[in-house]
């Protein structure tokens, strides 16, 4: 999930109009932000007749958008005591529009600042069915009394309004955190500086290389490209597509904690065993051998000669080969991205690609070793064998050792 948010629900502030106390029940792992600042329950005479309450409060949220707050009940003045019935309804008037096929009018958005129990029914102590997480979403099916029914990915509950947004702050929490993505739906798309076909380009996307979309403006849509620059691409070749965070299941927690769980294990066993032996430093050079050629044009070359730059610009020749041998590695194993692009800029893999360091090298030009480098690992030569990892020799793993890195 990508950004977290803290906002202050309408629902707090019903909170203390009515003295609704009370917490919602969370586990040790998630944290959410409990209705504060409720005002004291006015005091009643004894004698007093019953009154009936039928009242319409208006409150306005952080923007000025008047919120309607319907309340209803009885109170029992004669006990003096807090056994009121009441029923909230959250008014989300009529917005237009909608969000990942979400209509902003049925909208609800977590008002916390990491996850909310979402239940079986509208009761702290109903059979606990997942979380909604900061930053998410759902549709409103339903409302009963201070909760919400919401459909969110796979799982359907019910959530107190305390931390939940509606109408037009949850609109707004929503787009701003949604993720529009531009789809490439040709087999080679140029990813230009500017919106015009004589503009020059950045880079090339294959067929369902995905890439951040800014805004959609008539025959282009602006991206975003290598450490947030702004760049362009055709809207006739690209599909638009916007996501909004959802909750999950306490089955699907279950099974990425598992997962996460496993990736990790492997990963360290990985680290302390290998089939490959680790060379000592100043010994002989690996035997290269051809992994085959994958082609691309001069872009390509460029930017994995930019990359190769920023993460072996000082190693050896071999060395420096070896890592765009890695590169060509991921992207036949399907694994990491379907061209040279995704597989550079795939999430947390090549730091020097999500700091921007790339983008400036490709922009002033590699260094003419490394151009070279760039070609002959396209063209299949490894040192490496099917590595598609390294690190610093530092670092404690085993494998192939070149220059300062090792690879495995």
């Amino acid at each position: 999930m990508t950004k977290r948010y803290i906002r202050m629900s309408a629902a707090l502030a019903v909170a203390a109009l009515i003295a609704i106390t009370g917490t919602e029940a969370v586990h040790a792992e998630t944290v959410t932000l409990a209705p504060t600042g409720a005002t004291p329950k006015p005091k009643t005479t004894a004698n007093a007749k019953t009154p009936t309450l039928n009242v319409t409060r208006s409150t306005t949220d952080d923007t000025g958008a008047v919120v309607g707050i319907n309340i209803t009940g009885t109170k029992d003045s004669a006990e003096n005591k807090a056994t009121e019935k009441e029923k909230v309804n959250v008014v989300a008037g009529n917005i237009s529009g909608s969000v990942a096929g979400i209509p902003y009018s049925k909208l609800a958005m977590a008002n916390v600042e990491e996850a909310v129990n979402v239940r079986a029914d509208a009761s702290e102590s109903a059979t606990l069915l997942g979380k909604l997480y900061s930053g998410c979403g759902g549709e409103i099916l339903d409302q009963k009394g201070t909760w919400t029914k919401i459909k969110t990915g796979n799982l359907t509950g019910w959530v107190r309004n305390d931390y939940l947004l509606f109408g037009e702050q949850a609109k707004k929490l929503a787009d701003e955190s949604v993720t529009k993505t531009a789809t490439s739906i040709a087999d080679t798309l140029r990813v230009r500086k500017e919106p015009s076909e004589n503009a020059s380009v950045y880079s090339l996307l294959a067929r369902g290389d995905e890439i951040a979309a800014v805004e959609e403006l008539g025959d282009w849509v602006s991206v975003e490209y290598a450490d947030g620059t702004l760049a362009y691409v055709s809207s006739q070749y690209v599909t638009i597509s916007d996501e909004l965070g959802k909750g999950e299941t306490l089955e699907e927690i279950s099974a990425r904690e598992l997962a996460e769980k496993k990736e990790k294990e492997a990963a360290a066993k990985e680290a302390g065993t290998t089939t490959d032996k680790e060379a000592p430093a100043g010994s002989q050079m690996p035997t290269p051998t051809n992994n085959g050629a994958i082609a691309g044009d001069v872009n390509d070359v460029q930017l994995l000669a930019a990359l190769i730059q920023c993460e072996a610009g000082y190693e050896c020749y071999e060395g420096q080969v070896s890592v765009g041998t890695v590169v060509m590695n991921r992207l036949r194993s399907g694994r990491y991205g379907n061209s040279i692009y995704s597989v550079i800029y795939a999430k947390s893999q090549f730091s020097p690609a999500g700091s921007g360091m790339v983008a400036k090298v490709y922009a002033q030009g590699p260094k003419a070793s490394c151009v070279q480098a760039a070609q002959e690992a396209m063209s299949g030569v490894s040192y490496v064998g099917n590595a598609t990892k390294f690190r610093n020799i530092r670092s404690g793993y085993t494998g192939i050792v070149i220059g300062n890195h090792v690879f495995w």
